[in-house]
């Protein structure tokens, strides 16, 4: 697992009809060691952002701001676990949101091909601004290598892309199938919080009115394939159940 910094938001984000306090959420990722080679799963929040300070500020409209991200969190979370940009072969963002989408210059540079539903680049590159955190200087370079999905998909093998929209247009969780451990959910933000979870509640924020019961489909996806599979469901951005699941390479000490 991998963190790269915490992020400011109104719980109100994470849990339909929740207040607007202030809760404190990891922005995380995964990196899969497959037969393929290294598969990374989110990229977190940049340095080029956090340096914009009238976007930045126009994000985390609270006055707390992201912390813990070092010089550059994309590098540093990687460091932090051994690896390198160029050590994988291929990578995957749920959605394009600003604390998901930080790490895309580095991949770009090293060649990395990354994975991202169609509709949600569409709705990034024609629609989104930052009044509904996306940043477009993340992902709008030529140089990034596109791999277009429409719907659930094999990633790797042992690592397959879940369409489930609501969030944003085209939200997308992960399945990764492990040796030791078996079959891992990452709900991404589909379900911020584990309350999300236990309270079969979706998250507050959507993209338009239509996405709602989207949404609330996905969740209930989401709790489905979990029981069927008898596999470990793991919200976004619970800062409790990420330091619980974490699992640093080499184990723990």
């Amino acid at each position: 697992m991998l963190t790269y910094g915490a992020e400011p938001s109104p719980k109100s984000i994470s849990v339909r009809g929740a207040s607007d306090e202030i809760i404190w959420c990891p922005i995380i990722g995964a990196a899969v060691e497959t037969a393929a080679g290294w598969v990374l799963l989110e990229t977190g929040i940049g340095r080029r952002l956090l340096e914009d300070e009238t976007s930045r500020r126009s994000i985390y409209a609270s006055r707390e701001q992201p912390w813990g991200v070092g010089e550059d969190p994309f590098l540093a979370a990687l460091q932090a676990v051994g690896l390198r940009p160029e050590d994988f072969s291929l990578a995957a963002v749920s959605h394009l949101h600003v604390d998901h989408t930080g790490g895309l210059q580095h991949l770009s540079a090293a060649g990395v091909p990354v994975f991202v539903q169609a509709g949600e680049l569409s709705f990034a590159r024609e629609r989104a601004g930052i009044a509904e955190a996306y940043y477009a200087p993340d992902y709008v370079s030529e140089r990034i290598l596109w791999r277009e999905l429409d719907g659930d998909a094999e990633l790797a093998p042992g690592v397959w892309a879940l369409f489930t929209p609501g969030h944003t247009p085209g939200h997308m969780s992960y399945r990764v199938d492990l040796p030791e451990s078996g079959t891992w959910l990452l709900a991404v933000d589909a379900a911020d919080l584990s309350e999300n979870l236990n309270d079969r509640v979706p998250p507050g924020w959507t993209a338009d009115a239509g996405d709602v019961p989207r949404a609330d489909n996905s969740l209930r996806r989401l709790l489905r394939e979990a029981e069927n599979l008898d596999a470990r469901l793991v919200p976004g951005h619970d800062g409790f159940f990420w330091k619980a699941v974490r699992h640093p390479r080499g184990g723990h000490r």
